[in-house]
């Protein structure tokens, strides 16, 4: 006991003594300054003196630089499902059923990132995941310039499409255990993304603008109409050598004081089909054109004092239109797609979301009409972790009366899916903002 008072009186007297010293500091300070003297100049930057000499401090911030950020995001996730979906996304939750009952656990994804300003001119990214454990793959690495003139920037590597809004996003992004149906019916099974470049311009108004243009080398392989589910006819991928995947998008972002924003795009992409030959044999058509319209909007409200309220409401839907051009001994084909979703915020950690889809509107030869319900519920105990349960319902082959689109593709049996997912996500590590 005794120590420990001659520890804290010792302890008393140096902060008191300290507090003298910057007060005889500050009242220099102050007549230097009244009599017109300027104060002391800043010291030069500290040394820190180790084994092998003395260092400037900017020399080990310089040092430190050229380690760049890394993280690692974990999805494990636990479900049970009637049958597989029909349109499976290569990130969604995989339990390796078909059309019987499935229930076991995944890694839903693994994600190991890496990014750093490489120099006065550039910024570099990988995105390295690994799929329902199925492999390891490159999901994004890219370079984007950082001083280029006139408001513009360039992307060149491996990347994401800026087409839409969630074909953007990484899964861990996303406000659902699984995307939308629109992704793999339209974008492709891992969305619209492949080796390539972007320029994109800021438009200088008052508001931001800013219109990409990208050419990408998308390669996908032709539909099987063999297995127990019928797959989605992609988009684009047929001739990957000579024709690039092209699409422009404009973007835009309007705030409405201090709760409200508003994004929203409009997307176009162009490619070619691979289908399989009708005269080999198959039923979809290879080399058609095709041609995707789409637009997206996403509204947020958030009030401004979110210490007392911790609420908030956000609205996002997306609607995308496919062509695909006669060419095989098929006719024109129209089909499309949408969906809509609201995220509400109703305490400090918990979220709840409801997202409903419907693709085949219209419904072409190739694409049925299919619709799904989805609800879930997320506990985000800080920025680096959240338990989310999710349930959905699918149904499929869905006819109307006024319907009269003879179908190319088998039926999906049994028409009627729900499923059932808990997921968790943890991630470690310095990991570098997304796009709003």
């Amino acid at each position: 006991m005794i120590l420990l008072a001659l520890c804290l009186l010792a302890q008393s007297q140096a902060d008191q003594e300290l507090q003298k010293q910057l007060e005889k500091a500050i009242q220099a300070d102050q007549q230097q300054t009244q009599q017109g003297q300027p104060a002391n100049p800043p010291a030069p930057p500290a040394a820190v003196t180790g084994s092998t000499g003395t260092v400037p401090q900017t020399l080990m911030r310089g040092a430190q630089s050229l380690n760049p950020d890394i993280s690692a995001i974990l999805d494990a996730t636990m479900g049970w499902q009637r049958r597989a979906p029909q349109f499976l996304n290569g990130d969604d939750p995989n339990l390796h059923g078909d059309t019987a009952h499935a229930l076991g656990f995944t890694a839903q994804e693994v994600e190991v990132a890496a990014s750093a300003v490489v120099d006065p001119y550039f910024k570099g990214e990988v995105y390295l995941t690994i799929a329902n454990l199925s492999g390891l793959e490159v999901e994004e690495a890219f370079a984007t310039s950082t001083s280029l003139p006139w408001n513009l920037q360039v992307k060149a590597g491996s990347f994401r499409s800026a087409f839409g809004r969630q074909n953007g996003q990484h899964l861990h992004v996303q406000d659902f255990t699984r995307r939308p149906l629109i992704n793999a019916a339209f974008l492709g099974d891992d969305g619209l993304r492949g080796p390539g470049a972007q320029v994109s311009w800021l438009a200088p108004l008052p508001f931001f603008l800013t219109f990409y243009a990208e050419a990408l080398s998308v390669s996908n392989a032709p539909a099987s109409i063999d297995g127990p589910l019928p797959e989605p006819v992609k988009s684009f991928g047929a001739n990957v050598a000579q024709r690039p995947t092209l699409t422009a998008e404009a973007k835009f972002f309007l705030p409405f004081g201090e709760e409200w924003s508003l994004y929203g795009g409009l997307n176009f992409a162009s490619g070619e089909s691979p289908g399989l030959s009708v005269a080999s044999g198959g039923t979809m058509g290879a080399g058609r054109q095709t041609q995707l319209f789409g637009a997206d909007v996403y509204v947020k409200w958030k009030p401004a004092n979110v210490a007392q309220t911790y609420g908030s409401v956000a609205f996002q839907a997306e609607v995308v239109v496919r062509h695909l051009a006669a060419g095989d001994g098929l006719a024109d084909d129209w089909d499309g797609g949408a969906y809509g979703q609201a995220v509400v915020q109703f305490a400090r950690r918990w979220f709840v979301g409801a997202r409903g889809d419907l693709i085949g509107l219209p419904a072409s030869s190739v694409t049925a009409r299919t619709a799904r319900g989805a609800v879930d519920l997320t506990f985000q105990g800080s920025e680096f972790m959240r338990i989310r349960a999710y349930a959905e319902l699918e149904k499929g082959n869905i006819s109307f009366a006024d319907q009269s689109v003879g179908m190319l593709l088998p039926a999906v049996q049994p028409s009627w899916a729900p499923a059932l997912f808990f997921q968790l996500e943890i991630s470690i590590g310095a990991h570098g903002a997304h796009p709003f």
